[in-house]
């Protein structure tokens, strides 16, 4: 097998499913045509053609670079056979409204509404509204996780989560244990101040809060004037310009904050030439949130637009996303850094505001945590409503707040990217205390941090998180890091 002529064909195949999504998630097209892409390189997910990968990594084609190959093209196999349901989905979920107060919004805009809206009533019922709207899309969802599980099974895997563990080599067990000790030693310290800060802020009781009220919570729309968009942005680029870092990577970076109706309230970065061309899609706004999308899709971009272009395709684009989730993190968590609020951001009162951020920090490490242990059941073959009530359950308990059962398929990233979440904040937190134990706890002023992280960025997606742990004397993954980053703004 050729397989310098096949990292040629995926590289080709990535980047028109970049544009392609792109596009359709930016709101510049409603009908998602990604079905048409994984048509026109069907010969790239032709079972035959993993049968060949797996002879030629028999016959010394190397271990990772080939294993990354075979990790994805089984994947792209998987996805070929339920595209067209994904397409049928983006497409409807472009273009689906929820029915507002006094006017129609866009399904993809409603969390921001929701999240705007400071009257409880007004938001339970755009609450209502959205759930509904979902629900309409679940049979779509239900469909392609049937298809998809089928698919697995044509490919001779027992299941969905056997296949990801064996073709990943990340165990969900270790995982899991690792979670179950976080949810564990947070439980008293997130409902103390999670019960304090609802009543203070919105005047509900813990034992009534729901999914909404917290959006509404952690919207803080009293910091919106102190961090305007564009206020934010050249703070950022600033403060990484003394740490030596390009923050548009010498055009590399392209930003896209157009306001769009169809256009997912969700920030992201599309790759679509990995390191030349790189977008991050950000929906304007202003306010913390939105400054915290900017700097985790900011660091995702400052990765990929800093990969070695030498490297191969699977290296550049392939390897575990919990390394890039990890740097995405690592920028992210800025805003943790009372310095950098009081200087750079110019924040009056930081310790109010960190407080909001590490319990929203806290809120997703429980939620997502929830959720692997959720997924980890949805493909053992329960009916739509067994899921539903185990969706609502798990993740209403791990956060303290009634969450619409609805959202049992919505809420799920495809191939367990939410254990890839998962692993980066552990492995983020123990970085961290390292760039503390090199470069102060102020690193985002060393003009030696910039280059420490552009040395991590050159090597793209090539390292395991086990061998960055290793690279920098991190030891395994452990939890009392990540605990501690968010411990010490809530005592």
């Amino acid at each position: 097998m050729d397989l310098d002529a096949l990292r040629h064909q995926i590289e080709g195949f990535l980047r028109q499913l970049a544009e392609e999504e792109y596009l359709q998630q930016a709101g510049l097209k409603s009908e998602s045509q990604g079905a048409v892409i994984y048509r026109q390189h069907q010969h790239l997910f032709h079972p035959t053609r993993l049968d060949e990968l797996r002879a030629a990594m028999g016959e010394g084609g190397g271990t990772t670079g080939p294993r990354l190959l075979l990790e994805f093209l089984t994947h792209a196999c998987l996805e070929a056979k339920v595209q067209d349901v994904t397409d049928r989905f983006l497409s409807e979920e472009a273009t689906a409204f929820v029915s507002g107060e006094e006017r129609m919004i866009p399904l993809r805009g409603a969390e921001v509404a929701i999240r705007d809206e400071a009257d409880r009533a007004r938001r339970s019922r755009l609450e209502q509204a959205r759930a509904q709207a979902i629900d309409r899309l679940n049979p779509l969802l239900r469909e392609r996780l049937t298809r998809l599980q089928e698919a697995v099974t044509r490919l001779g895997g027992v299941s969905y989560p056997a296949l990801w563990e064996e073709l990943s080599g990340i165990h969900l067990d270790d995982l899991e244990k690792l979670i179950h000790t976080l949810l564990a030693r947070t439980q008293e310290m997130y409902a103390d101040v999670l019960k304090w800060m609802l009543k203070r802020t919105l005047g509900v009781p813990l034992s009534e809060a729901k999914r909404h009220d917290l959006a509404r919570l952690f919207r803080a729309p009293e910091y919106d004037r102190l961090l305007p968009p564009q206020g934010v942005t050249a703070a950022v680029e600033t403060a990484a310009q003394k740490m030596r870092i390009d923050p548009k990577a010498a055009g590399r970076i392209q930003i896209d904050a157009e306001e769009r109706q169809a256009k997912t309230s969700r920030a992201f970065v599309a790759p679509i030439e990995v390191p030349k061309r790189v977008i991050l899609v950000v929906r304007p706004g202003g306010g913390w949130g939105d400054a915290s999308a900017y700097l985790h899709e900011l660091g995702h971009a400052l990765h990929f637009a800093n990969t070695d272009p030498a490297l191969p395709v699977e290296f550049r684009r392939l390897g575990d996303a919990s390394a890039t989730e990890a740097f995405a993190f690592l920028l992210e968590g800025l805003l943790l850094e009372s310095g950098f609020v009081r200087r750079v951001l110019g924040i009056p009162r930081e310790r109010d505001f960190l407080r909001v951020v590490a319990l929203h920090k806290l809120y997703l490490l429980r939620r997502y945590a929830a959720e692997l242990i959720y997924e980890r059941g949805l493909y053992d073959g329960r009916s739509p409503a067994q899921a539903a009530e185990a969706y609502r359950s798990l993740v209403s308990r791990a956060t303290a707040a009634e969450f619409p059962p609805a959202l049992y398929l919505y809420d799920v990233d495809p191939a367990f990217y939410v254990a890839r979440y998962l692993r980066a904040w552990i492995l983020e937190a123990q970085l961290r205390e390292q760039l503390y134990e090199r470069f102060d706890e102020e690193c985002y002023r060393n003009d030696r941090t910039g280059p420490f992280l552009l040395d991590l960025w050159r090597q793209g997606l090539a390292p395991t998180l086990q061998s960055l742990a290793a690279q920098h004397s991190l030891g395994p993954l452990q939890i009392d890091p990540l605990i501690r980053s968010v411990a010490r703004h809530l005592a």
